[in-house]
């Protein structure tokens, strides 16, 4: 439960940063690999949290390496830190959720013409929101989606 509530704040932490700083700093990604590392004495799914940080950090380091100017390497870092700590599931989700909403944000911005094609928009708080909203909402998504597909 502390790990959860500790979790939480720092990804607010990160958001405010990068939103307006487009920088998410070290000392918080760390601190969130740290919790992740915690959360396996109370949820010792090793492999799960292991295979959710893995997946999602490579994942975003093959974005940064395509196309550097697009990704930073702080949401490559960050990335990392909430599939270690959610899991791959809900990692999966969180990334889902980031990049919906990421997207929708990005197309009203430009539509409202507040943003061009060209400018930059910080990917940080929608990953922390993503992983926020998976945290504490994730199972039940998932496990909607799963009766969703299945046709008795």
């Amino acid at each position: 439960m502390f790990s959860s509530i500790a979790f939480v704040g720092i990804l607010f932490y990160i958001a405010l940063i990068d939103f307006k700083a487009q920088r998410i700093p070290d000392i918080l990604t760390l601190s969130l690999y740290g919790l992740g590392v915690v959360s396996l004495f109370f949820n010792p799914s090793l492999y799960d949290k292991l295979l959710g940080g893995g997946v999602l950090f490579a994942f975003f380091l093959l974005l940064y390496l395509a196309k550097p100017q697009g990704v930073g390497f702080g949401d490559v870092k960050l990335a990392g830190a909430i599939g270690l700590f959610l899991g791959w599931k809900l990692a999966l989700l969180a990334l889902f959720l980031a990049f919906t909403s990421g997207g929708l944000v990005g197309a009203i911005l430009i539509l409202t013409k507040k943003k061009t094609l060209k400018d930059s928009l910080p990917f940080g708080p929608f990953l922390s929101g993503g992983a926020v909203i998976a945290l504490f909402f994730g199972k039940q998504v998932l496990d909607w989606y799963v009766n969703l597909l299945y046709f008795p």
